[in-house]
């Protein structure tokens, strides 16, 4: 399928879908296949975590001769922000500082952008430590400077996402790291993802499978070597899902 998708560059139209966490819907709606695509060069792979990048991706995916899998998280649908009434693209493998902050770094993408900025926050107001969270937008290319730079500034990376740990988009950037900018590193990097496991079919078993903002922030607080005290955690963002599909 890959293959046939990536030589077909003068085909038109497209085929919108929304998967991820949702209703307990199990291996066949509530995974994440971007690192799947990603493997693939010639693929453009994007996961937008906000309505602007969702259409500032793709406007630049309808402007491009190369083909274009963007990735949309239904979670994300019910957000709400500001969009440009122009067309203006984001040009893939350009990430965004979605939150500056100087103890910690989290790389993330799609959903987990959301949920490490509310992890972030709450570290702040709980713990006064300061997460700065990268949002890489495009899978592939990715941005490697961005993470680096950061990492740089840190010294300490999570890296969040919405798929599997092993030979995924978390391994991958652990290892831009570990062949980039070891040297910085004062902590393993440390990989938050749902277990090694399919997708449960059942919600509550969902919900507990899928990574959120207090997983994020307990794992900084151990790569920082900080529990001083228990975090009062969020409420489960999953838990308010109400659709679409």
């Amino acid at each position: 399928m890959a293959l046939h998708v990536r030589e077909r560059r003068r085909r038109a139209g497209g085929d919108p879908r929304g998967g991820g966490a949702g209703w307990g819907q199990g291996a066949t709606h509530s995974q994440s296949p971007h690192a799947t695509f990603g493997h693939y060069p010639g693929l453009h792979v994007a996961a937008p975590a906000s309505p602007a990048d969702a259409k500032g991706l793709l406007v630049e995916a309808l402007r491009g001769d190369n083909p274009v899998v963007l990735l949309e998280h239904r979670s994300l649908y019910p957000l709400a922000g500001e969009i440009p009434e122009e067309p203006v693209g984001i040009a893939f493998g350009v990430g965004r500082l979605a939150r500056p902050g100087r103890d910690v770094t989290v790389v993330a993408t799609s959903l987990m952008v959301y949920e490490a900025e509310r992890a972030a926050r709450l570290l702040a107001e709980q713990e006064g430590i300061e997460v700065e969270v990268v949002d890489v937008r495009s899978i592939r290319p990715l941005d490697e400077r961005i993470i680096c730079e950061s990492v740089a500034r840190t010294g300490r990376v999570v890296v969040a996402d919405t798929s599997w740990a092993r030979y995924g988009f978390a391994a991958e950037v652990a290892a831009v790291i570990a062949e980039n900018v070891p040297e910085v590193l004062r902590a393993p990097v440390r990989r938050v993802t749902p277990p090694d496991s399919p997708a449960p079919v059942s919600m509550p078993l969902e919900n507990a499978w899928h990574p959120n903002a207090n997983t994020i922030a307990r794992a900084c607080l151990d790569l920082l070597g900080e529990r001083r005290r228990e975090l009062v955690p969020l409420e489960d963002s999953a838990a308010a899902f109400r659709g679409p599909f």
